[in-house]
């Protein structure tokens, strides 16, 4: 009873907290006061306002003015439909310019008007300053929407589109947008000046918005181009899908969900991890934000897993059929990739400002949840367990074992020791890099570790395409650490490509536990022990 009662007095604590961040924090109407008094933003509003009204215009023409078959009702309403998603396509347009501008500079400019001094002698703890940072621009975000709201409602007077399905897509539009900040305040905060968090903010938001918008192709190869069901629901991450998903349901074998539901779920979720990441580099006295980062991954790498797997899983009928080559390929691109590259960030260590990190060994468990160099692997090692456990729980209760080929199963642990032995080189290279640099800056050390990934990843393409091209076969390729995953796209029933991966996982897990255990000798001098053995 009393770790129950302890559970429930932390969770009220927890909730108590949030309504402090939003409804009490200061740095909101302050955030607020200032933007509305600048006259640059009256500007913005009318600029934002008289480029939409002249979008309409054009697209309006474009779509229903110059077409000749308006006595058609069918094509009417397609051409209808494509006037209203290509109004709200430039309405996202201009917000993914505005949102990163706004935000970028939040707290660079404390810094460069030396105001962030001022703070540390206040009670504000870091979280309550990038809420308030946050929630001031996305204030200005939400009034630029509400602008713009009669001006897309021409498009339900017109009947392409109805008035639900407008009010859905504003509400993951202005969820994207946070998301745009939250981005944008990250680089904010890692930032030295203002220039470059703007052009980092920039980067990274376009970056973004890459990495969300391909899966969202995926929706016609998977056969859901026309479908009511959404199969890639990282997709509602991007604003710019809002106009095509909003009505679109999510589809979790079992269970259907509303996309604007998931939508609005992921972004605040997104936006809560992306918050708590830039909380460590604020400066505020506060409590380390890194066991928090953690176990938020904790949670959310393997219900990424859970978002992409099943849906996918119900356009084969709950796994009636064997998976294809798309699929696999957007299993990887959405759950895989974003774990190597956690992989390769969190091994690297070293100093971090005034805080050095020596290195006090490989496997220490207890210190998961640290900075230490020690919990980086076993921290990688939880999550990747929950991972695959999560996508092992989801064919096992879809009813794969008894439908699918036992042959599939082989396929999926050869695939699984292979990306085990990515990540693991991934790791072993960015201790490794650490300990040649001696670790004397952990962005020293995370740039080295970038560079080598990228020659180990890209080398073996560049010297076949600059020596070997006219030939036949390709001969850097043959050890080229991704040649057994494509090798296996192609042919995924053959035994050879099974034990291909097996083989290359299992000696690239050796060769990341050689260079993760790779130690400098220390300087002899001055570190001998005086004859008295004082």
């Amino acid at each position: 009873m009393a770790s129950i009662r302890t559970a429930l007095v932390d969770w009220r604590k927890y909730l108590v907290g949030v309504f402090t961040q939003v409804l009490g924090n200061p740095v909101i109407g302050r955030e607020l006061r200032v933007r509305v008094r600048v006259g640059r933003a009256y500007l913005l509003q009318a600029f934002y306002l008289a480029f939409l009204i002249l979008i309409v215009a054009l697209a309006y023409q474009a779509a229903i003015g110059d077409n000749p078959d308006l006595r058609n009702p069918v094509r009417v309403q397609e051409a209808l439909v494509d006037f209203y998603r290509l109004v709200m396509s430039m309405l996202v347009a201009l917000i993914a310019l505005i949102a990163p501008a706004l935000t970028a500079n939040a707290i660079t400019l404390e810094r460069e008007r030396k105001t962030m001094d001022l703070l540390l002698a206040t009670p504000l703890t870091a979280r309550q300053l990038l809420v308030g940072k946050l929630l001031g621009s996305f204030a200005f975000i939400v009034l630029l929407l509400a602008l713009t709201l009669p001006v897309s409602a021409v498009s339900v007077l017109l009947g392409g589109v109805s008035f639900p399905e407008l009010l859905k897509a504003y509400l993951l539009i202005a969820c994207g947008g946070l998301v745009l900040c939250a981005i944008a305040l990250f680089s904010s905060v890692y930032a030295r000046n203002s220039t470059l968090a703007v052009l980092w903010s920039y980067l990274r938001v376009a970056g973004f918005l890459l990495a969300t918008g391909v899966p969202f192709a995926f929706q016609d190869m998977m056969g859901g181009g026309r479908a009511l069901n959404l199969h890639v629901p990282i997709v509602l991450l991007n604003p710019f899908t809002a106009p095509f998903v909003a009505d679109l349901q999510v589809d979790f074998v079992r269970w259907h969900a509303p996309a604007w539901i998931v939508g609005v779920a992921l972004c605040l979720l997104f936006t809560r991890l992306t918050l708590t990441a830039a909380a460590r580099k604020v400066g505020l006295y506060d409590k380390d934000v890194l066991p928090s980062v953690r176990r938020q991954l904790l949670v959310l790498l393997p219900l990424n897993m859970l978002m992409c797997v099943l849906p996918l899983l119900a356009i084969g009928g709950g796994g009636a059929i064997a998976p294809s080559a798309e699929y696999i390929m957007l299993i990887v691109l959405l759950c895989v990739v974003p774990f190597l590259m956690l992989a390769a960030w969190i091994a690297p260590f070293g100093q971090d400002g005034d805080t050095p990190c020596p290195d006090d060994g490989m496997f220490k468990p207890s210190r998961m949840f640290t900075a230490a160099p020690s919990g980086a692997l076993p921290f990688l090692w939880t999550v990747w367990l929950l991972t695959a456990g999560a996508l092992i729980l989801i064919l096992y209760q879809s009813g794969m074992p008894a439908i699918v080929d036992p042959l599939f199963w082989n396929y999926l642990l050869s695939m699984l020791t292979y990306f085990t032995g990515i990540w693991m080189l991934f790791w072993g290279i960015g201790r490794f890099c650490s300990v040649m640099s001696q670790a004397r800056s952990l962005a020293t050390a995370r740039a080295l570790t970038l560079v080598v990934i990228t020659g180990v990843v890209s080398l073996p393409v560049i010297i076949d395409l600059m020596f070997f091209w006219n030939r036949a076969e390709f001969v850097a390729l043959q050890v080229w650490v991704f040649k057994p995953f494509f090798d296996a796209l192609s042919e995924p029933r053959a035994v050879q490509t099974h034990e291909s991966m097996f083989l290359w996982g299992s000696g690239m897990v050796l060769v990341g536990l050689l260079l993760g255990a790779f130690r400098r000798r220390a300087q002899a001098q001055g570190t001998e022990t005086p004859s008295d053995g004082v």
